[in-house]
This record gives structure tokens, C-alpha cells and sequence, in this order.
């Protein structure tokens, strides 16, 4: 008999929670949906706070070169050869690697940038301020990777 009243008691407390936590769970207020303002509710002031973090961070961008937003600076030109892959590198008078023919028709060239294709080996010619870069090699650059050999100059 004893038995039967602790059951019956287990039964009833278990009854009771369960009754506790669908009363819990139905009280908790609902996830709405997002409540960020669409596009049309901004105030002015907002739209003016947007409008300018949009050009600073278009200023940033401009600024600071995609490797330079983590800290990579080329340190030599050995670097930068193996790094992209050129056979030939020229900065200046300091030469790296083994000159390929027909080199000096491009850069005799006057241009700030120059991307070409002689035979199977790509030229690149680099000019920014008094720097001038000079590289060949079989791969093609990208524009993004041409940029950095572009912006690079600023830190060789």
C-alpha cells in the first residue's frame, strides 16, 4: 500500500512538472521576425551616418591593398619571383633570375603598366613614381594580383 501511494505521488509531481513547463513554454514570447528597418524607413540622419561609413570604407579599400589589410609586405624580389611564379624579375639596376629574349621592346615602352604575351612567357612592366618593375614568367596575372605587383612598389 505504501508502494502505491509513492507511485501515485512520483505520478502526480511528474504530472505537475510537465504541466509546469507546457505552461512556461507557452508563455515565452515568440522569435519575431527581424526588425530592422527596410530600405525606405531610415531617417535622414540615418541615411546620412550610412552614407558616409559607405566612402570610408570605399577610402579604405582605396588606400589599403587587399594584402595589406593582413599585414603582407613583399620583403625582396626573390620573394615576389617565387611567390608568382616569374622566372625574371628587374627592380632598378637589381636583377633576379634568367632574362628572356625580346624583353627590351617592352620596357623601352612609356607606360605605368604594361601586360603582355610574347611566345609562352607573359611581360609585366610596372611603372609607379620612380620605380619601375620589370617581370616574366609563364603564369597569367589576374587583376588583382597585377595591382598588388602595381601597389608592391610602394614597399620594395
Amino acid at each position: 500500500m505504501y508502494l502505491q501511494v509513492l507511485e501515485t505521488a512520483a505520478l502526480a509531481a511528474a504530472a505537475l512538472a510537465l504541466a509546469l513547463v507546457i505552461f512556461l513554454v507557452s508563455r515565452t514570447p515568440r522569435v519575431r521576425q527581424s526588425t530592422a528597418p527596410r530600405e525606405g524607413e531610415y531617417t535622414p540622419g540615418e541615411r546620412e551616418i550610412l552614407e558616409q561609413l559607405a566612402e570610408l570604407r570605399e577610402r579604405v579599400e582605396r588606400i589599403i591593398p587587399p594584402y595589406g589589410r593582413v599585414g603582407y609586405v613583399p620583403p625582396s624580389l626573390e620573394e615576389i619571383r617565387d611567390l608568382l611564379g616569374f622566372t625574371y624579375i628587374k627592380l632598378g639596376s637589381e636583377e633576379v633570375g634568367d632574362r628572356p629574349q625580346g624583353l627590351e621592346r617592352f620596357e623601352e615602352l612609356n607606360a605605368d603598366f604594361i601586360q603582355a604575351r610574347t611566345g609562352d612567357v607573359y611581360v609585366y612592366v610596372v611603372r609607379r613614381g620612380e620605380k619601375k618593375l620589370v617581370a616574366a614568367g609563364r603564369q597569367y596575372l589576374d587583376y588583382l594580383t597585377a595591382r598588388f605587383l602595381y601597389e608592391a612598389l610602394d614597399y620594395i
